[in-house]
């Protein structure tokens, strides 16, 4: 709120403004609120690259590479390249800018897609209007679950810049080493697998998904046995190829989706029964 407001002097716009209508939120202008919501996700996007490393690595005390989050934030800028790469590097920060945009968007601009778009007023057709917010938050899902799942894979994926000297740490008895043995290169292990392969951007990561885990395990069965039979493999491939990789959880968030919106009736008709 603070840097969105500091936007908005900046801009001459003010509360007060016929824009503030348009969204869900008290902002003034839909596109100082993109804006500072997009700043603040890009400031804080080491901070979530250190919680998606702490959440996937191994929970071995053996195998743990992270002790922490500043201590997993220090890791990582000096092995990564420092925080300008965390920053500024398109691995990170592409995904970063379009997962902070389209979330703002589509946690903001529901009530302005339905009403000033499509022209469902709230009060006259309050039915239409929630059917409308259950289609608003199922193309959300549709749209977001791609780009979260796509953005955290790359986060759990380390791009190492520098650890020869971290492996090359003394095995003297000197304080001084044991401080170098300290920071010495751990390998990142975690606990659920991940390509031995690193991506390489967003594109490669999605096109990857789609062709290495798009089909289901029935389809992987019949191209095991067809293997094992000797029989020729088809032509094309574009069969095995699905979606399913990049939607993990699609069938929860839709359900949470209907549920949602079945207990705003609940709600609605409570309070025509209390008055």
């Amino acid at each position: 709120p603070t840097l969105e407001g500091v936007l908005n002097e900046m801009l001459g716009l003010y509360d007060s403004a016929p824009a503030s209508t348009y969204i869900d939120a008290s902002a003034p202008s839909a596109l100082t609120l993109v804006a500072s919501n997009v700043i603040v996700g890009w400031l804080l996007s080491p901070l979530e690259l250190v919680r998606t490393r702490l959440v996937v690595q191994s929970a071995s005390p053996i195998h743990r590479k992270y002790r922490g989050t500043f201590h997993a934030l220090k890791t990582v800028a000096r092995e990564e390249g420092g925080l300008a790469a965390l920053y500024f590097s398109p691995y990170h920060a592409v995904p970063t800018l379009v997962k902070h945009t389209l979330d703002t968007v589509f946690r903001n601009m529901g009530s302005f897609a339905l009403d000033r778009v499509s022209g469902i007023d709230p009060y006259d057709h309050p039915t239409t209007f929630a059917i409308g917010g259950l289609v608003w938050k199922t193309i959300s899902a549709v749209v977001m679950l791609p780009v979260d799942t796509i953005r955290t894979r790359l986060q759990a994926q380390p791009r190492y810049t520098s650890k020869a000297a971290s492996e090359s740490a003394p095995l003297s008895g000197s304080v001084a080493s044991k401080g170098k043995q300290a920071d010495r290169f751990v390998e990142y292990r975690t606990c659920v697998p991940i390509s031995p392969v690193p991506y390489t951007g967003m594109v490669n990561c999605a096109w990857r998904i789609i062709t290495e885990e798009g089909a289901s395990l029935k389809q992987l069965k019949k191209r095991r046995m067809a293997a094992m039979n000797g029989e020729g493999q088809r032509a094309s491939n574009f069969g095995y190829y699905g979606l399913r990789g990049l939607y993990p959880g699609i069938s929860v968030q839709l359900m949470a989706n209907i549920g949602v919106f079945g207990l705003s009736f609940v709600k609605v008709e409570e309070m025509d029964g209390a008055f």
